[in-house]
């Protein structure tokens, strides 16, 4: 195996340890692939051959899985603060989509929130659950982006932030499937009130949101243990 290959192999190692994206991982690794070939070079210069030289180096640095415990914190937080940014910005897109489609079906101020129209027996419960995953939502995706922020103290913050981001993320998922706990009903007492291509582009991007989040909330959730 040549020299290269050897490094390629234990970075490989090293970051299938790690959860992630390829793309939040790749920075990380590139700076330790950096440093690898330094010490490959410096041992290429003491005399070694390349072989020998590449163990040396590999050896230089520890385990791989030793390694990868080393980049969790850091990637921790990078993980958190890419899903709470997400939520900041899918948020005000889905709202404001649901809004429009509201309005264009002739929902009326006093019934444009969801839960004023023709919800079932008990709807308040839904509409209180609602209210709650909302506003958790929007704290923890808060949380996160203050303490991943460049004045944050770093003592700790590789655990609160993705413990919020992800918690941010499952409510997230919450109020979607909330929404279309209440869209739903609203098809079964009155399909024909609804405007459908707003309504179907508003369901399109809490599909979307509501992907991404469990997505995100997974990979921080991961990245705890």
């Amino acid at each position: 195996m040549t020299a290269g290959r050897v490094i390629d192999t234990y970075v490989e190692e090293v970051t299938a340890a790690l959860p992630g994206p390829p793309r939040v991982r790749g920075d990380m690794m590139a700076e330790l692939r950096s440093g690898l070939l330094d010490a490959l070079d410096a041992h290429r210069q003491d005399g070694l051959p390349d072989d020998a030289a590449a163990a040396a180096a590999t050896a230089e640095f520890g385990e791989p899985r030793v390694i990868a415990a080393t980049f969790r914190p850091e990637l921790a937080v990078r993980l958190a603060r890419r899903c709470a940014l997400t939520l900041v910005i899918t948020g005000p897109v889905v709202g404001l989509l649901w809004a429009v489609a509201a309005v264009a079906s002739h929902i009326g101020i006093r019934r444009a929130l969801p839960w004023e129209a023709a919800a079932p027996a008990g709807s308040t419960a839904v509409v209180r659950l609602l209210l709650i995953a909302l506003l958790v939502t929007i704290l923890g995706a808060v949380v996160t982006i203050a303490v991943t922020g460049r004045l944050a103290a770093r003592h700790g913050r590789s655990q609160v932030a993705p413990a919020a981001a992800a918690l941010s993320g499952y409510t997230a998922v919450t109020v979607d499937v909330v929404i279309f706990t209440l869209l739903a009903s609203q098809l079964a007492g009155a399909p024909g009130g609804l405007a459908p291509v707003p309504v179907a582009a508003a369901a399109a991007a809490s599909v979307t949101r509501l992907v991404l989040a469990w997505r995100a909330a997974l990979r921080c959730r991961a990245v705890l243990t």
